[in-house]
């Protein structure tokens, strides 16, 4: 068993498709559409699949904190790297979420919200402070 791919529904399927072909060097595998339901499905960071779903009504949802999906964690290679990818996001007017924070844990992270309101935490993670993770 394997985790296949990850789902968000949208009124913009464009514009969040442009998003994570822009920023995570998404790769459109296909389309589908079936009355007024459409999708795409992308390949993001080389290998997880994300599938952006629309159709003609789709409900307003509340963006705080919530019983369900929280975010996608992006694990990068060092600190300097979730600084970095910070930076860039600050300077592409991207919403930030968290600016390079440190936890007890281990974890050092940013997160920023994707055109939805999604959020993508960008986290480097010391397996010598925290080496269960």
């Amino acid at each position: 068993m394997k985790l296949h791919h990850i789902a968000f529904w949208t009124r913009d399927i464009q514009g969040l498709e442009d998003f994570y072909v822009t920023y995570f060097d998404g790769k459109v595998l296909f389309r589908h559409s079936i009355g007024d339901f459409r999708c795409v499905f992308l390949e993001v960071f080389g290998s997880v699949k994300l599938e952006i779903m629309t159709r003609t009504a789709i409900a307003d949802y509340d963006l705080e904190e919530r019983v369900g999906y929280s975010h996608i964690s992006i694990e990068l290679d060092s600190r300097e790297q979730v600084n970095e990818l910070t930076d860039f996001f600050i300077k592409e007017n991207i919403r930030i979420e968290k600016n390079k924070e440190q936890y007890d844990d281990g974890f050092y992270e940013s997160s920023i919200r994707d055109p939805d309101g999604n959020i993508i935490e960008l986290a480097f993670v010391d397996r010598v402070a925290n080496p269960k993770v």
